[in-house]
């Protein structure tokens, strides 16, 4: 059955001369996911992905391309508008001076002030509306407005996809040889699409509060893949356990190459390279993750270790060593509030626009590092004590 399903495939791609379409790549991932595993090839061709692939409960899948470079797995342009002079509460037209994509029924996600949040006891960064109606410069929505909209606020599809999406009780999941384009060109606005546009998104089942509420996504493996172009991050892995991601290119991210993220344990980025992304490395209530063997060049922020949630041992036993940082605009290597015992060692840090290195948190191990040119300090302290020796 697993050979069948492989073999179909790409006979039927070889017989359309064309690119597959979504509804097919996801028909055959459905058959293998309930076949108890096997392989979905995907032949070379630009493969439009509009709504994303979704791996749900799987185990021992794996999807490759027949060639890195040509098999390539691509998001629309995305859709947004921005709006221009302020629209007030209560209000049920927004005035926009550009859109794209938007059409009747999509959910928007306006990107100001809106609701309290349970969790921070500040207001949620964005609030929901439904499209009615669009007219060339008017988006009309389905119910008046319950807070205002500034002039100039990014307005998304709160539904926005992923290009591949690793859901549930997934184990033995390995995504190869796939170059994964989130589709943003040039001239296209700011947009961060943090959880979503991204390249590979995985969650396991889990809250803020709580943690964990269900089973983590385990042993997912990223290797040799290109994943370019993302308004979102490149790989992004929430409650995932013992990862791996390798040999990778990502570049022109506009939010996170890689983000190790909520309770995220034992993943592994190594030999990747990595450029132009507003941050390289990402680990945010992530533990015992190593990030080592990778090159970081011209991102905003090589390495972002920080605190989100309030568990106690998130955030420890990190290892961030024998990476190389090339002209990052601000810190090479970034550790916040809230972490402890991490290692950063043997990294060489060139040319980093502010510091080296710096940390907060406590008991940081930093050791055997090479930082050169740095705009501010090689390496600097904002609190806590921390194992140190002198960069060399």
């Amino acid at each position: 059955m697993k050979r069948l399903l492989l073999f179909t495939l790409l006979l039927s791609a070889l017989q359309s001369a064309c690119a597959l379409t979504e509804e097919e790549i996801q028909r055959y991932i459905d058959k293998a996911i309930k076949a108890g595993g096997g392989e979905v090839v995907i032949p070379p061709g630009v493969h439009l992905i509009e709504h994303g692939l979704m791996i749900k409960d799987a185990k021992k899948l794996r999807i490759i391309g027949l060639d890195a470079e040509e098999t390539v797995l691509k998001l629309p342009p995305v859709t947004y508008a921005i709006a221009t002079g302020v629209t007030e509460v209560g209000a049920t037209k927004i005035s926009v001076k550009t859109q794209r994509g938007i059409k009747p029924g999509v959910r928007l996600k306006l990107e100001c002030d809106g609701e309290l949040d349970s969790f921070t006891k500040k207001p949620k960064p964005y609030h929901i509306a439904i499209v009615k109606m669009v007219e060339k410069d008017v988006i009309q929505l389905e119910a008046p407005l319950k807070f205002p909209i500034p002039d100039g606020t990014m307005i998304r599809h709160e539904d926005a996809p992923n290009l591949i999406e690793v859901r549930g009780a997934s184990e033995d999941v390995r995504i190869e040889k796939l170059t994964l384009d989130g589709g943003r060109v040039d001239g296209d606005p700011p947009v961060r699409g943090h959880a979503q546009l991204c390249g590979v998104m995985a969650s396991g089942a889990y809250s803020y509060e709580k943690g964990p509420t269900g089973p983590r996504v385990k042993n997912l493996s990223i290797k040799r893949c290109f994943i370019q172009n993302c308004h979102g991050r490149g790989i992004a892995l929430y409650s995932v356990e013992s990862a791996e991601i390798d040999d990778c290119t990502i570049r022109d991210t506009s939010d996170e190459a890689i983000d190790f993220d909520h309770f995220t344990v034992k993943a592994i980025a190594t030999h990747n390279h990595i450029a132009r992304s507003l941050i390289g490395v990402e680990l945010n209530d992530a533990t015992d993750c190593l990030v080592a063997g990778n090159d970081f060049r011209e991102c905003t922020t090589g390495i972002n270790l920080w605190r989100w949630c309030k568990q106690p041992g998130l955030n420890e036993g990190n290892i961030i060593a024998q990476n190389v940082f090339e002209k990052t605009k601000g810190n090479a290597v970034q550790i916040a509030t809230g972490t402890q015992r991490n290692t950063i060692a043997q990294n060489q840090i060139n040319g980093s626009g502010k510091n080296g290195i710096i940390l907060a948190g406590e008991g940081q191990i930093v050791k055997s590092n090479q930082i050169t040119g740095s705009g501010m300090k090689a390496i600097a302290i904002n609190e806590g004590k921390h194992e140190i020796d002198a960069a060399k």
